[in-house]
C-alpha cells in the first residue's frame, strides 16, 4: 500500500506517509485510517503529511483529500514534508476551504512535529 497512517505522537499528531505508486484508492484507504485513528481522541489532532517518496500524484487527489482526511472535524493543523509547489498549493487550497490554518512546509518529519508541538503549546484552546 502506498499510504501509511500511524500515530507520530499518540493522541496528538498523525503521521500520514505517501509513497509511489500512489492511487486514489490508496488515498481513500488512508482517509479511513485517519478517521479510525482519531475516532478515540476527544481533542484536536494535528497531521504531518510526508510526500517525499511520491514522484507522481494521481488526478483527482485534491477533492478526495478535502472530502476524506481533511473533513475530520478534530483536525487542526497540517504540516507538509516535501518540496513540490503544486502539492503545497493544493493543500493551501484545502485548508482554506475547511477553515484551517495554512499548512506549513518542513524538510523533515521531526521538524514538522516540533513545529506542531510548539503551536499546540502556544494555543490556549489546547489541553
Amino acid at each position: 500500500m502506498a499510504v501509511r497512517v500511524t500515530w507520530y505522537e499518540p493522541g496528538r499528531i498523525i503521521l500520514y506517509r505517501l509513497m509511489d505508486p500512489l492511487t486514489l484508492e490508496d488515498l481513500e484507504r488512508g482517509a479511513e485510517e485517519v478517521w479510525a485513528l482519531a475516532a478515540g481522541v476527544p481533542s484536536l489532532v494535528d497531521m504531518i503529511l510526508d510526500y517525499r517518496a511520491v514522484t507522481e500524484f494521481p488526478r483527482g487527489m485534491l477533492p478526495l483529500m478535502r472530502d476524506g482526511s481533511f473533513a475530520l472535524p478534530t483536525l487542526e493543523r497540517v504540516a507538509l514534508v516535501g518540496n513540490e509547489p503544486l502539492v503545497e498549493m493544493m493543500f493551501a487550497t484545502i485548508t482554506r476551504s475547511t477553515y484551517r490554518p495554512d499548512p506549513t512546509i518542513h524538510a523533515t518529519v521531526e521538524d514538522a512535529a516540533e513545529f506542531l508541538r510548539r503551536m499546540a503549546r502556544e494555543d490556549s484552546t489546547r489541553a
